[in-house]
């Protein structure tokens, strides 16, 4: 059964399409307006995989722009600096990340995103309050993720609580632990992206304490 549905995935996944390159665009143009960032604001993806949905974003806020991507893995940083060359974006900064830190700047954000990122994460409380310290007072952090799926547990991350075990987190749990560190919630969309695979992506807005959002 396993070798199946790896197979499945492994071909739904596979490929960069015209279609997904444009679905890509999409989703960072919601993302974008969901955020309220514009030309000048300052960004910062974490766990930003290749670095897709952190160039298109890069796009949208011009040279005077800013987006930190941030990951664990050298390689992955390497694809990130290549994402952006190729588009030709001198606005992208790669920042390595640590397992319970972001490794971002202070105050260095006014919006902070994370997409399929946070039912990985083995220390969220750590993460939290070090994405409200990269927040200007009331920026907005963006969770995108989806909820556990049965069939994807034989690849669920290593050293994560509980709720994380199946692969993914329930609106409900992300809720709890972020707002248990201080968030504050803004706004919640279910059906953020239709992923068949993992079921609907859902997508989390919260803002961070002591002050209005930028």
């Amino acid at each position: 059964m396993r070798h199946i549905i790896r197979f499945v995935l492994a071909a739904a996944l596979a490929g960069t399409s015209a279609s997904a390159l444009a679905d890509e665009a999409s989703e960072a143009e919601r993302l974008a307006k969901l955020m309220g960032v514009r030309a000048g604001s300052r960004v910062a993806a974490i766990g930003a995989g290749e670095g897709e949905l952190a160039v298109e974003i890069a796009r949208r806020l011009g040279p005077t722009g800013r987006v930190y991507a941030t990951e664990l893995g050298e390689e992955d940083r390497a694809a990130i600096r290549e994402s952006a060359r190729v588009a030709g974006l001198a606005n992208l900064e790669v920042i390595e990340a640590q397992i319970a830190a972001t490794g971002l700047p202070s105050k260095c954000c006014d919006a902070v995103f994370m997409r399929n990122v946070y039912h990985h994460l083995s220390d969220p409380g750590a993460i939290a309050k070090d994405i409200q310290r990269a927040l200007v007072p009331g920026g907005l952090l963006v969770v995108i993720d989806f909820p556990p799926t049965w069939y994807l547990a034989p690849w669920s991350p290593k050293g994560v609580g509980e709720e994380r075990t199946e692969h993914g987190i329930t609106i409900e749990a992300a809720l709890r632990e972020l707002e248990g560190a201080g968030f504050e919630r803004v706004d919640v969309h279910e059906a953020w992206t239709d992923r068949w695979f993992a079921g609907d992506a859902y997508a989390l807005v919260l803002r961070a304490p002591h002050g209005i959002a930028r």
